[in-house]
């Protein structure tokens, strides 16, 4: 006779093992458990065990009913032919005294001892039914024996597992896993989310994922900026004799075929003047030999550069190379400052003067672990390291309840489900009235109003506010900033580059709220010195500092009268460097108190990173201007300091500069806020869609083709031309607010003098005499129509051409204060009147980085009031994007077939002075 299937339930540690049936296709129970057993059965059995645990088997009452097997009668005893056993007495005190007040040791010993006998009595039913072969009595008496494993389970918990069946016990545990499942249904919740634990684990991986994806790509644009920057310290610039034969040096710096060139090297320098600048940095003045103009530079204010001597071809010497940073640009376009860290007395500073001098721009990630031109490892190493850093930290504290940002973490990388309250209008639970207490009765629209709103909102923890041009997106974060403040929030205050936060600083310096500006002096804008952190140190330490000198200056004299007396002197010595120590701990105690009382704190997004900014408490609200040019990394080392964060920018201009076509094609070259912008199905994004800067012949081709026809014009600049502006005169051109001027003739041919040619200094960069004198000319018309000169700026891809336009330009003394620069450049500013120069026109079509959409997207939504395009049609229209701006132009604004050469505005086909033909 066989054993069909046998269960054994253990407490403590254990779990229930099972003997497998030998032949199991004879009884098919597989889905049972044990047996039934309701409530009623289940206290007769332990009451039946009570009564009979004192009795051994030989002294038992053969009368009394129990589950040995009846081998005469060939079946068990019937269940209900078994009298209810009396209730047994409970020994209370009895319980109390042994720790046990529950009973449940006890009562646990009850049960295994009842099991025992029961599994002697379920054996016998079972060899009865093998042997009949009649099975349906037993599924009767065992029905659903999951109810009794979750009845018996609290009480087997109690009773360790049966010794020396331990490992059987752990086998068979799968019956004891399942009775906790059903009988605890309490779900783990993470600590820190309040989320289930599992989702916070998959919201880890993704975490991992992402960080491992990003730290690869970081590495490989550091090589490709580590190998360009070599070869640019390597290269000597060479006048180009054959420009035809020439190719262009270009390099990928957004999404697909877009470009930009990079002219970031200067040579042949003289080092003319020293002078002490913001915070005790070091100035060194470089002009070009023989008082000439400055070559053509991408250079700007706060880039960072490598001083060395060179010779007379320009090759820069294989000495060290002393780092600094931009400080000005000539207003002349013959000068050039640098804040150099080296000091008068070193002996690389001495090498400069007398000696011919190049500057080559260095690249933020690029790590001189292999430089053989002496940098500084930490001068690149700092910005390759902070991002890096960034992304561990978001790895490894990201999800922690420790780390402030938590809930932007689990927001940006969480399910749509676990945002959808987003999806809702909340408008911070503002009431209308409320809401117009907060924007102060100020005229903002809708879209305004609304970003205000979800702004405030401290349950809030991502807002992505796009905003395209000329909505007030600036305007619209200093109110932002200010209402965070008025509900006693502190605010870090980032973007990409010090030229915009500047912007910001300025902004904000006006109102009453005490902001700080934290950076390198040498990058920071003389404009907005005076909130620099180094300045209000300086400011608040001034009388301390003045008692300092005093103090030192003695002690120097002391020194010098006792320099005979060793002992006298070490005195001195030693309270001068006591003194010194004295000065380093009062700067480091007034700059923390600085910092911990301001109310804004402003920085760049690398900057964010300082030492200075990390030890302090964290952030209520991080908000980071113009994160569409920034590379997530950046983004971010301020947003891991605060509990939530607005990104502010658009991504439809420009985007963060990628040396490394690999890195990005594998998504580098995608900001946080594009990639947040689309998240969760648009949800954490507001947009900004009226327009108070551009007449709407040019926003509406923006619209169209970058913002799917959302932005509108507001009804106060749709129709403003340059006009009506104060003693403009009205001319056809003052009254037309596109105008392209096209040097590819209608019968085919192209303007003499108007083709494409590289620069002869050998920078790859383009430039066209033709283009530069028509946009002269027209220049010179709208500054005879009444246009003041500093309401025009004239833009080009090229800073060949840039350089060029300057040239022209100077030779007009009219035109003095007319703005001319790339249009990279020239982003987040505005004029009135907007001069664009395409350069490029050649047979092949070729329109290198002027197809990125975003570039030329910057370059149109510059002007209010005008803008006119000088190009050759025939090769910008081999663009399909380009194509369609021009036919935009053709069909609102107008066209004018010009001949270069004159001054005085004749040759764009009409005399300027003439009224508007209508």
């Amino acid at each position: 006779m066989e054993l069909a299937s046998c269960f054994f339930f253990c407490g403590g540690g254990g779990g229930a093992f099972t003997f497998a049936p030998k032949s199991p296709s004879r009884l098919s129970l597989g889905s049972i458990s044990l047996f039934a057993a309701d409530n009623n059965r289940f206290r007769h059995f332990i009451l039946n065990c009570t009564n009979t645990s004192t009795q051994t088997p030989k002294t038992r009452n053969p009368n009394k009913n129990n589950y040995n097997y009846n081998y005469k009668t060939n079946r068990s005893p019937s269940p209900k032919q078994r009298p209810p056993p009396p209730e047994p007495k409970v020994n209370v005190r009895g319980l109390y005294q042994n720790g046990d007040p529950l009973g449940r040791r006890d009562l646990g010993k009850l049960v295994v001892r009842w099991l025992s006998h029961g599994m002697r009595a379920m054996a016998s039913d079972f060899a009865v039914a093998e042997v009949q072969g009649e099975f349906g009595e037993v599924r009767g008496r065992m029905g659903p024996g999951l109810t009794f494993v979750i009845q018996a389970q609290p009480y087997l918990t109690a009773v360790p597992m049966p010794l020396g069946l331990e490992a059987v016990c752990l086998k068979a545990s799968q019956h004891r896993a399942i009775a906790r499942k059903v009988s605890q249904t309490k779900t783990v919740l993470h600590h820190g989310l309040g989320m289930e634990l599992e989702k916070a684990k998959a919201i880890q991986r993704r975490i991992d994922d992402y960080t491992r994806q990003l730290s690869d790509l970081l590495r490989i644009e550091r090589d490709a900026e580590l190998e360009f920057t070599q070869e640019e310290l390597d290269a000597v610039p060479t006048p180009d004799k054959s420009s035809d034969s020439a190719k262009p040096i270009e390099f990928l710096v957004s999404h697909g075929q877009a470009e930009q060139e990079l002219c970031d090297t200067i040579c042949n320098l003289n080092a003319v003047s020293t002078f002490t600048g913001l915070g005790g940095m070091h100035l060194v003045l470089f002009k070009v030999e023989g008082n000439h103009r400055l070559p053509p530079t991408t250079l700007s204010p706060g880039d960072m550069v490598c001083v060395r001597t060179c010779d007379g071809r320009g090759a820069g010497a294989t000495s060290s190379c002393m780092q600094g940073f931009v400080n000005t640009l000539g207003e002349d376009g013959c000068s050039i400052s640098v804040a150099l860290e080296s000091r008068p007395g070193d002996p690389t500073f001495s090498k400069l003067f007398g000696k011919t001098v190049r500057i080559d721009r260095i690249y933020g990630l690029a790590d001189t672990i292999t430089y053989e031109r002496g940098l500084p490892k930490s001068y690149f190493f700092v910005f390759w390291q902070r991002n890096c850093e960034a992304l561990m930290t978001l790895q490894k504290k990201g999800l922690q309840k420790k780390n402030p940002s938590i809930a932007v973490v689990a927001t940006l990388f969480g399910d749509k489900e676990d945002v959808a309250w987003l999806e809702e209008n909340h408008l911070a639970d503002w009431t209308e009235a409320e809401l117009d207490g907060l924007l102060d009765s100020e005229n903002y629209d809708d879209s305004q109003s609304r970003a205000v709103a979800l702004g405030v909102n401290k349950k809030r923890p991502v807002l992505v506010i796009q905003g395209p041009p000329g909505t007030g997106k600036t305007v619209l974060l200093k109110k932002l900033i200010l209402l965070a403040v008025r509900q006693g929030e502190r605010v870090l205050v980032t973007a990409p580059t010090n030229a915009a936060v500047d912007n910001l600083v300025e902004k904000l310096s006006n109102s009453r709220v005490d902001i700080v500006r934290v950076g390198n002096p040498a990058r920071i804008s003389p404009t907005v010195a005076s909130k620099s952190l180094i300045e209000i140190v300086n400011a608040k330490l001034a009388d301390f500092l003045t008692e300092f000198e005093r103090k030192k200056s003695d002690l120097r004299k002391d020194l010098r009268l006792c320099l005979k007396d060793d002992s006298l002197a070490a005195g001195i010595r030693q309270l001068l460097k006591q003194l010194g120590k004295t000065l380093k701990k009062k700067e480091k105690e007034t700059v923390k108190e600085i910092l911990s009382s301001a109310q804004v704190v402003l920085a760049t997004n690398t900057g964010a990173a300082d030492p200075l900014i990390r030890r302090l408490d964290s952030f209520d609200l991080v908000v980071v201007d113009e994160a569409g040019q920034a590379i997530e990394p950046s983004s971010w080392i301020p947003i891991l300091q605060g509990k939530r964060c607005i990104l502010a920018g658009d991504e439809c201009q420009l985007a963060p500069v990628i040396l490394s076509r690999k890195a990005l094609e594998g998504g580098l070259g995608i900001s946080l806020l594009e990639r947040a912008a689309n998240l969760h199905e648009g949800v954490l994004a507001t947009k900004l869609t009226t327009q108070y800067r551009m007449n709407d012949a040019i926003a509406s081709w923006a619209s169209k083709e970058m913002y799917n026809g959302l932005l509108k014009s507001s009804s106060s600049v749709a129709s403003h031309l340059l006009v009506d502006s104060p003693f403009v005169k009205p001319t056809w051109i003052t009254q037309c607010p596109l105008l392209l001027l096209d040097t590819r003739m209608p019968y085919g041919s192209l303007l003499v003098g108007c083709g494409e040619h590289l620069d002869p200094a050998g920078t790859g960069s383009f430039y066209n005499e033709g283009e530069a004198d028509i946009a002269v000319q027209h220049v010179f018309s709208l500054i005879y129509a009444g246009v003041r000169p500093t309401a025009i700026a004239v833009q080009s891809p090229y800073v060949a051409q840039v350089q060029l336009l300057r040239d022209r330009l100077d030779e007009l003394p009219e035109a003095a204060g007319v703005e001319v620069s790339t249009i990279d450049s020239f982003q987040g500013r505005e004029a009135d009147a907007v001069v664009i120069s395409m350069v490029r026109s050649n047979t092949l079509g070729a329109v290198g980085f002027l197809g990125d959409s975003r570039r030329m997207n910057v370059a149109i939504t510059r002007a209010r009031k005008h803008i006119a395009v000088v190009c050759d049609s025939s090769t910008i229209c081999h663009n399909t994007f380009l194509a369609r701006l021009l036919r935009h132009i053709r069909y609102i604004g107008r066209v004018k077939h010009v001949e270069p050469g004159t001054s005085d505005g004749s040759g764009l086909g009409m005399n300027p002075m003439l009224p508007s033909i209508s």
